[in-house]
């Protein structure tokens, strides 16, 4: 069986030390693709995704961040059958990629988790023929699910620090309410933790919990067709 082309993260620039080894202990190279590169390592299949393995990545993906100024981390089992896949699935995106790489340059990622009582939806709007409101309420989904009115007032507490910020509305029955992803420049997750300290009274009593810094997992462009 021909081994796969693994992928851990796109990149640009070179980097400030030895890429290192990969998940299954093999060497990493760097393939450039125009103005960008891919960071791969050869293995024999693609990996299980069980705790140990994830984790394993994790660790390759922050030491990859450690040496270049701005990374895109792959999702976990990226894979191609050689560099002619690669370069096919990366061509039509370069441009794409690359604006990417210049927002993450320099930052990392907080995680801010929030739980409690959800606010409720927005009410549907009755104005309008069927179709009108058919339409208005699609966007209104859209808008809702990536919402968290529920910690405004730390958002804007936070805003300053913000590079850029992603949100998932979390629509399952449960505690937790939603997930902020934050990219901030990497010198100011301390003030980032300073600042949500400081504004835990302004949301009500419902609970954040923050994780990172972490690679800027949560803003690499979504994997194409």
């Amino acid at each position: 069986m021909s081994a796969i082309l693994y992928l851990y993260a796109l990149v640009d620039g070179e980097p400030s030390g030895p890429l290192g080894e990969g998940i299954a202990g093999e060497p990493l190279r760097l393939l450039p693709r125009g103005g960008i590169s891919a960071v791969t390592g050869d293995l024999p299949a693609r990996p299980n995704p069980d705790r140990e393995t994830l984790e394993q990545q994790d660790a390759v993906v922050r030491r990859l961040a450690e040496r270049f100024g701005a990374i895109l981390p792959a999702r976990f089992g990226e894979a191609f059958a050689n560099e002619a896949a690669l370069a096919s699935r990366l061509d039509p995106r370069e441009r794409e990629i690359a604006e990417a790489l210049a927002l993450v340059r320099g930052c990392v990622q907080m995680t801010l988790r929030v739980f409690g009582e959800p606010e409720p939806a927005p009410e549907p709007d009755t104005a309008g023929g069927p179709g009108t409101r058919h339409l208005a309420a699609r966007r209104r989904q859209r808008e809702w699910a990536h919402s968290l009115p529920e910690i405004d007032p730390l958002r804007a507490a936070l805003h300053p620090l913000l590079r850029a910020e992603r949100i998932e509305r979390h629509g399952a029955p449960g505690p937790l309410v939603g997930t902020a992803y934050h990219l901030i420049p990497r010198a100011q997750a301390g003030a980032y933790l300073e600042v949500l300290e400081s504004a835990r009274g302004r949301i009500g009593g419902r609970r954040v919990a923050a994780t990172g810094p972490w690679p800027p997992y949560a803003f690499a462009p979504e994997p194409a067709p």
